[in-house]
């Protein structure tokens, strides 16, 4: 009779289950789940797939609106709508049936493939727009001997997310204008996986709330990360500093930004990035105006961090900058980049998020030969800013070197007026090492667009280089390039391969090597500035 004994509390369970689980009337349930198709067919574990059909609910309710692949349970959905769904393929599944349940029943089996290998291989972009004045785009290189499918999911702040697949031709590159994909006025974030490496730029260019013109361009992040640093930021009159956050996880992410001052003195604010969303900060109404900033970021999930901002610098010179965040502090960075000719300024902004003062060296290696070194302080918890120009002195092409005894974080801003026609600004994040390849999925030499490569040299001895332009048609040109040791190379890009080329670029060295690539332009004839990106290593 002991279960007589237990229907009080059996009872009690039936009640709050009942409470919990809406009906299916209020989950938009017509009858059980029928799946149509998969798109694609068959796919690699890690990435994501399409199921079409019908009857699915409008939300997943947990625990009751599931998918399994042979058994083996999806998780949380990307997208969950009463005839679409988007899962990743989950780790262990293996090919057989795929069944889409949720309170009414299941689904008849479909079959699905899973492949053995390779896994899938993700980047990750946290900034996107579409809203009035921006325009987004996405490059993608393909340096491998076959075809390769990038599958992109476009990470909304509102709405549903979206999927797409393209197709990218062996030893080719690609674009894809974001906002004839996901519509205007969307703020995204992009996750990109392929089989193989594929190597994504994403540049943006804008007219900043009808005000600043100009553009930007990002590498991306080649993995999550629960930690993540920034070394610039300012709120100082004439710049507008955001934080845009991805979380590309299953589960909510609960974040602590600790944005540390020049002066001295820190500020910690938490935030919840949903799962499978994007989150965006104004760094300027969080700390206030007239504050130099670096950020450091701690979350119990992985996810992704870039910073953009927009500025007039000096009030004369419109443009914006952006950068992924370093996922940790290194004791070494490198810049391949530089300038003091007429018309730019350079600034070299250092981090230290520890506990300990760091004791610095920054080496200047000038594109003529001979360097220049510099040693100094950093505080702990503080950042400290340099003016290149005022170390190295005027006209001047510069690459640099720094080393440290704690790990720092490095970053490099410049600001221009280039030719005296195209006035703006950009930066990059540090190489924390050298690097015998690099590869560049952005470039062009179209009207309007002026297009630089800057190599770097940091070791004692001579290094042989080729430089492979690769063309939207899969053609490509090679170069030769026999660096010195610690010296900077700089090629024009609209010299070497001619006008109106679309053109990403892989560079290989027989000794470690640093990369960048710098662009200016008038896009478009209207919105002028430069953007810069350092390279990504395999």
């Amino acid at each position: 009779m002991r279960w007589i004994k237990m229907f009080p509390v059996l009872f009690l369970l039936t009640v709050v289950l009942a409470a919990a689980v809406p009906p299916a009337a209020a989950q938009g349930i017509a009858g059980v789940p029928a799946i149509e198709n998969i798109l694609p067919g068959a796919n690699w574990r890690g990435l994501p797939v399409a199921i079409q059909g019908k009857d699915f609910g409008r939300h997943q309710v947990p625990c009751f609106s599931t998918v399994t692949f042979n058994g083996v349970d999806a998780g949380q959905a990307i997208i969950w709508t009463d005839n679409y769904i988007v899962v990743v393929v989950p780790e262990g599944a293996t090919s057989g049936p795929v069944v889409v349940s949720n309170i009414c029943g299941s689904s008849e089996p479909y079959d699905f493939t899973v492949y053995e290998q390779p896994a899938a291989v993700p980047c990750y972009f946290a900034e996107g727009t579409t809203r009035a004045g921006f325009e987004e785009w996405l490059t993608v290189y393909n340096p491998h001997d076959v075809e390769h499918t990038a599958t992109v999911t476009y990470l909304l702040a509102e709405g549903a997310n979206r999927i797409r697949y393209y197709n990218v031709p062996a030893h080719s590159r690609m674009n894809v204008y974001v906002n004839s994909e996901i519509g205007s006025d969307r703020d995204v974030s992009l996750v990109v996986t392929s089989t193989e490496r594929l190597y994504a730029e994403r540049p943006m260019y804008f007219r900043y709330k009808n005000e600043w013109t100009g553009g930007h361009c990002a590498e991306p992040a080649l993995d999550t990360s629960r930690t993540w640093h920034f070394a610039e930021g300012t709120t100082r009159a004439g710049f507008e500093e955001w934080l845009c956050l991805a979380n590309p996880g299953a589960a909510d992410a609960t974040v602590h930004a600790t944005y540390y001052f020049a002066d001295g003195g820190s500020l910690t604010i938490p935030y919840t990035v949903p799962a499978w969303r994007r989150y965006t900060v104004d760094v300027n109404a969080t700390v206030g105006p007239e504050r130099d900033v670096a950020i450091s970021i701690n979350s119990d999930q992985p996810i992704v961090a870039e910073r953009p901002m927009f500025f007039a610098y000096r009030g004369a010179w419109d443009d914006g900058h952006i950068t992924a965040g370093a996922t940790s502090p290194h004791e070494t960075w490198f810049f391949a980049e530089g300038t003091t000719r007429a018309g730019f300024e350079e600034w070299l902004c250092l981090a230290n998020p520890g506990e300990e003062a760091a004791e610095v060296e920054v080496t200047y290696g000038l594109s003529t030969g001979g360097i220049t070194k510099q040693k100094f302080s950093v505080p702990a918890m503080r950042r400290h800013t340099i003016l290149v120009n005022s170390v190295v002195g005027p006209e001047r092409d510069v690459a640099i070197s720094i080393d440290s005894d704690r790990p720092i974080v490095a970053e490099r801003s410049m600001y221009f007026d280039y030719r005296s026609k195209w006035n703006g600004g950009h930066l990059s994040l540090g190489a924390p090492a050298a690097s015998t390849s690099w590869f560049f999925a952005e470039g062009t030499t179209r009207a309007g667009f002026e297009e630089w490569l800057c190599l770097f040299n940091p070791t004692g001895e001579e290094a042989l280089v080729e430089v492979k332009y690769v063309f939207q048609d899969a053609s490509t040109q090679t170069q030769d390039v026999l660096l010195a040791p610690g010296r900077r190379f700089t090629v024009y890009v609209n010299e070497l391969v001619g006008p109106d080329r679309d053109v990403a670029v892989w560079v290989e060295s027989e000794r470690e090597i640093v990369a960048e690539r710098s662009v200016y332009f008038s896009y478009h004839g209207a919105w002028d500035g430069g953007h810069n990106a350092m390279g990504t290593a395999p």
